[in-house]
């Protein structure tokens, strides 16, 4: 719009013979077009809001190509009116030209066929050492074959620092080929699985070290996804923005020193408007160069070239920087989403939404009320500073469930371990009999029967406050985590979860549940502490009273979700059981659900379901690894 407006006031200068009497009115304003042009390009952090805008490159090269030729239109006629700011105005107009052609291509190499067409296929046949052997052969060599395993796994100088991040950062890129691969939802082979096992369950790979590494890989692909890494981080890309600052650089100058433009006869707003144009421009690169500074690629490439105390520079500004003062590096937001069935239903109750007739009407009172209340169970954090942290327990647990199947004669498959949805943790505490039937429902049935169980156990059996040395105060409360991030992606990202039933009417749900808990206390919410709720839940209701309402899915999972919670409340380790079979619908989830729909949740920051998902990959617990190694694989010795 702004672009069509300078048109119009340049055609009528140029048109209507008003040269001398408005050009020095239109002569500055002509000069903000390709600013214009510049800013369309975008920062060099962001390209895409979501997946989607990746997808519609095409329709930002039509963008391109209509804003440059109106800008170009701009400059034909504003050429004999400005004379002095033309050649400026060219050299704002490529590299404005430039920026946006960038993010077009940004966007285009993130789409989703060209992502896949930009990752190698794998060898199906033959290893790359059977290539080397025939060709060999070919070439008049006498060769010789043995049998060797193919796995290559990364041997780091031992110059390189172990603190700053420098390890992690080169194991992330090692692995990097491999997690673009299960982002595109494309096979892997085996080769990749061995070189990443033998890492990942190596003594030296500690818990903290693996989930940074997990942290890198998941910012590497965000990069890819949303940023323009496939430009900027080459040498033609930083060469460009060399450039590029140096020219807006110079025309900062030559404006802020140009007579006629600061003179008295010139608008000192649009002048103005004109110094804080390149201004802004000019500190957009630099913060762009900032960024370009302290990222991983960067130090990635210092490690690689053995610049070790350039990067321990760098490492030592960080902290100056405003944005990161007084904070330690952080690469998410290491906080997991909470929703709790039995929060909603008293909220709810209690204080109901204003306008709830008009809300119903427009059919939007479900999303309202789940984002007006979702303050009441606010976002977990899983960094604490506590030596037993919910992502370090969960690591040991990935970690260590192999060597336990085998050890037990159990299966090691993805399917074994983490197909059943909670069976296989029933089976390690001997509650397959009594709570099988629990896990055999539909996945999202299951869960919402194992979060009422879990709600009700976790205010009956409250710890206040939790003591951190308690292991019973630790899985009391991590229990209650999980329970509730399940809930969580089933109410906001469905998708992410393996298909179920369909679609679930939460707010009938808990609504449900607000008048069972009215109806059978015999009095208002308002007088009711959800302790005592979850008491009467337990102990109180009977299988004939439960479903006397009928046989709909809300009261079956209000009738399953308490006789759950009423055999759990008879058990000394139900914390335990609680814990393992969360644990493990969630490494099923984890599993089921696709990598694109893993990376659209970067953009939000990522959930903690990717980086569980990652981390089992990284174990070898995913349906990728598909392509088995060639019965006899030959090293090539040359007599």
């Amino acid at each position: 719009m702004a672009i069509g407006v300078l048109s119009n006031n340049i055609d009528e200068v140029y048109w209507k013979g008003n040269r001398n009497s408005r050009s020095l009115e239109y002569e500055l304003t002509a000069f903000w077009a390709p600013f214009l042009l510049l800013h369309l390009g975008g920062m060099d952090t962001i390209t895409a809001y979501s997946l989607e805008d990746n997808e519609l490159w095409l329709r930002h090269s039509f963008g391109v190509i209509t804003q440059a030729v109106t800008t170009a239109y701009i400059l034909l006629m504003s050429w004999p009116i400005s004379s002095r700011l033309s050649p400026l105005f060219i050299v704002v107009f490529f590299v404005g030209l430039n920026k946006y052609c960038e993010r077009v291509w940004a966007l285009f190499s993130a789409s989703e066929k060209r992502f896949r067409d930009s990752i190698p296929q794998l060898m199906t046949s033959d290893s790359r050492i059977m290539e080397e052997y025939k060709l060999k052969q070919l070439e008049g060599y006498n060769v010789t074959e043995h049998q060797v395993l193919e796995a290559e796994v990364p041997v780091f100088d031992e110059s390189v620092p172990e603190s700053d991040d420098a390890i992690e950062i080169l194991l992330a890129h090692s692995f990097f080929e491999m997690v673009k691969r299960l982002f595109a939802d494309l096979i892997l082979g085996f080769q990749d699985r061995d070189a990443s096992r033998a890492i990942f369950e190596s003594n030296t790979m500690h818990p903290e070290k693996a989930l940074k590494v997990v942290e890198i890989e998941l910012g590497l692909i965000y990069d890819l996804m949303y940023t323009k890494a496939t430009v900027v981080y080459s040498s033609w890309g930083i060469t460009q923005r060399i450039i590029g600052s140096f020219l807006i650089l110079s025309v900062l100058v030559m404006v802020s020193l140009d007579e006629a433009l600061v003179g008295k006869n010139s608008s000192k707003t649009d002048l103005t408007i004109t110094l804080v144009l390149l201004v802004v421009a000019l500190l957009l690169d630099l913060c762009a160069f900032a960024e370009l500074l302290l990222s991983d690629q960067t130090a990635h490439w210092l490690i690689k070239h053995k610049k070790i105390a350039m990067l321990r520079i760098i490492n030592r500004i960080r902290p100056m920087i405003p944005t990161n003062r007084g904070r330690k590096r952080k690469r998410w937001s290491t906080t997991v989403e909470q929703r709790s069935l039995i929060s909603y239903s008293f909220a709810t109750r209690k204080k109901p939404l204003f306008c709830l007739k008009l809300l119903k009407l427009l059919h939007i009172e479900e999303t309202v009320e789940i984002f007006w209340y979702k303050n009441i169970t606010p976002p977990d954090p899983l960094y604490l500073d506590r030596a037993d942290d919910l992502p370090k327990q969960i690591f040991k647990e990935v970690a260590t469930i192999r060597s336990w199947a085998e050890n037990n004669g159990k299966g090691t498959d993805l399917k074994t371990l983490y197909g059943r949805r909670g069976g296989l943790a029933l089976e390690r505490y001997n509650r397959s009999d009594d709570l099988e039937w629990s896990v055999k429902m539909e996945f999202e049935q299951s869960i919402l029967v194992w979060h009422l169980a879990t709600e009700i156990c976790y205010r009956i059996d409250y710890i206040r406050p939790p003591d951190p040395d308690s292991s019973e105060s630790y899985y009391h409360d991590r229990g209650k985590c999980l329970s509730r991030y399940m809930l969580y992606l089933l109410m906001e990202h469905p998708n992410m979860l393996p298909i179920g039933i369909g679609q679930i009417k939460f707010r009938d749900l808990y609504s449900d549940l607000g008048k069972f808990i009215e109806a059978f206390m015999s009095k208002p919410l308002n007088e009711v502490t959800e302790k005592e709720a979850s008491e009467m839940l337990m102990e109180e209701v009977k299988a004939e009273n439960m479903l006397v309402g009928g046989g709909d899915m809300n009261n079956v999972v209000i009738f399953y979700g308490c006789k759950l919670a009423s055999v759990l409340g008879k058990d000394q380790n139900k914390w335990q059981v609680i814990n393992n079979v969360w644990m493990e619908m969630l490494g099923h989830a984890a599993s089921q659900c696709k990598g694109r729909l893993h990376a659209q949740q970067l953009r939000r920051g990522g959930e903690y379901l990717t980086h569980l998902w990652l981390l089992m990959a990284h174990f070898g617990f995913t349906d990728h690894f598909q392509i088995p190694r060639s019965r006899a694989i030959a090293e090539a010795i040359l007599r």
